[in-house]
């Protein structure tokens, strides 16, 4: 009887009904994910459910012949421009048959412009659109921010599931900031005569060294140590103007920013006091991972961009 029962079973998957197949996608991907002008920038089609070999089919919308047709997903831009501006599609054929990606590619430029926050509140900021792509060992962040804010308050707020103040560059007090690298900090105190008016920010830090850099209105202040062999996780959320707790705590009004913040920008890797004088004016050497001249955002609550 057992065995009857066991060769039953082999023959029900022999000829039983087979397993329903994956449903065959695709997408276009953008590397970096917020593309800057004058720096290289790939497309790749990305297709699940298909395991067998596919051709890729470039076609831009508006042109009368194929970008690229072969076995390559993936399409290269040396030095992106506005003339690259359009929609792109991708037509992936294989085992499966054919399936049609499409893709808008443009740049949301906002120079010449600033997120006002008008009134201090716990449900009010700028969700940043792009994160890495792959945990970070260097990091660069800059902004231009405007207040008359005398109590602490939050920049630029990246937390992990894993660690809130992930990154956070915040500041203390009118005479000093923070920088915020897995949950510990240094400080970087800014003369008073300095107060008062637009402060452009840069930071960095490097895990081999554990070196933290800071640029107060492009001058470069003594650097600093700082989770020497720390790596940043590239799980999560980017914050503009609110500090971000824990999941009991929540986000607190009390930290949270009034005033303008403009001009931000994040890399993957070190910046040096030159490239700061460019970045001074939206004019970066290094392609970010995401920037103002592109910058991927939606506004939650009480926030508006204004010229």
């Amino acid at each position: 009887m057992g065995k009857s029962w066991l060769w039953l079973v082999a023959l029900a998957g022999l000829f039983g009904p087979s397993a329903p197949q994956e449903k065959v996608t695709a997408r276009i991907e953008a590397h970096p994910p917020a593309p800057t002008e004058y720096h290289p920038l790939t497309l790749t089609c990305e297709v699940s459910g298909d395991p067998g070999p596919q051709q890729f089919l470039w076609e831009k919308q508006g042109s009368q012949e194929p970008l690229q047709k072969g076995p390559d997903n993936t399409l290269f831009f040396p030095s992106f421009n506005k003339t690259h501006y359009g929609t792109y599609t991708c037509t992936a054929t294989g085992s499966q048959g054919c399936v049609v990606a499409t893709y808008d590619l443009w740049i949301n430029d906002l120079i010449n412009s600033v997120f006002v926050f008008p009134q201090e509140t716990k449900d009010a900021y700028v969700l940043v659109k792009a994160t890495p792509e792959q945990p970070l060992q260097n990091f660069t962040v800059c902004l231009r921010s405007y207040t008359d804010l005398t109590r602490p308050y939050s920049l630029f707020s990246y937390a992990t599931e894993a660690q809130d103040n992930e990154i956070l560059l915040a500041k203390h007090k009118p005479g000093e900031y923070r920088l915020y690298v897995g949950g510990k900090f240094v400080s970087f105190r800014i003369p008073k005569g300095s107060q008062m008016g637009s402060e452009h920010i840069c930071t960095s830090w490097e895990s081999t060294t554990g070196i933290v850099g800071f640029w107060f209105n492009g001058k470069p202040w003594p650097r600093k140590g700082l989770q020497k062999g720390y790596t940043v996780s590239h799980r999560a959320v980017i914050l503009l103007g609110q500090q971000q707790g824990s999941y009991e705590a929540g986000i607190d009004a009390k930290r949270s920013f009034t005033g303008e913040i403009s001009d931000v920008y994040m890399w993957d890797v070190g910046i040096s006091t030159q490239e700061v004088a460019s970045i001074l004016y939206n004019l970066p050497v290094e392609a970010p991972i995401f920037g103002w001249r592109n910058f991927p955002y939606k506004i939650e609550g009480e926030v508006y961009l204004k010229p």
